[in-house]
């Protein structure tokens, strides 16, 4: 994916962002992985055909900006089906630190992401 420029305005220096793709194509497939990189501003990063594979994209997906959303979206039925909410928690240093939470409309997209999760951790243990 190339680089994304703005059109500056005459007393503006051009911005250059590089997104951080989690893997897939961008373009064609039902399911579609949106990342807010400036507050308002959505750029779709990655698209599959499987939920299993959008599922695991969505996981994956590092958010654009500080506290910038993450959408899993489906295109066929034109909603987001999976989001990502930071909720910012006090550590025992007392700095707030977010930390991310996964949130799907249904059940079995979030039976999905738990699946995928259990193998992930399954993996480490036989790696470890």
């Amino acid at each position: 994916m190339d680089r994304v420029k703005t059109v500056p305005m005459s007393n503006q220096l051009p911005l250059e962002t590089n997104p951080v793709l989690a893997g897939g194509t961008a373009g064609a497939g039902r399911f579609q992985i949106l990342v807010e990189y400036v507050p308002g501003v959505f750029v779709s990063t990655a698209a599959a055909e499987r939920i299993e594979d959008a599922v695991e994209f969505f996981l994956k997906q590092a958010p654009g900006c500080e506290a910038g959303e993450i959408a899993l979206f489906d295109r066929t039925e034109r909603r987001v089906i999976g989001s990502v909410k930071w909720k910012v928690e006090p550590t025992e240093n007392g700095l707030r630190v977010p930390h991310r939470h996964n949130l799907f409309v249904d059940w079995n997209t979030a039976l999905i992401a738990l699946e995928l999760r259990q193998r992930v951790a399954e993996e480490s243990k036989l790696t470890a």
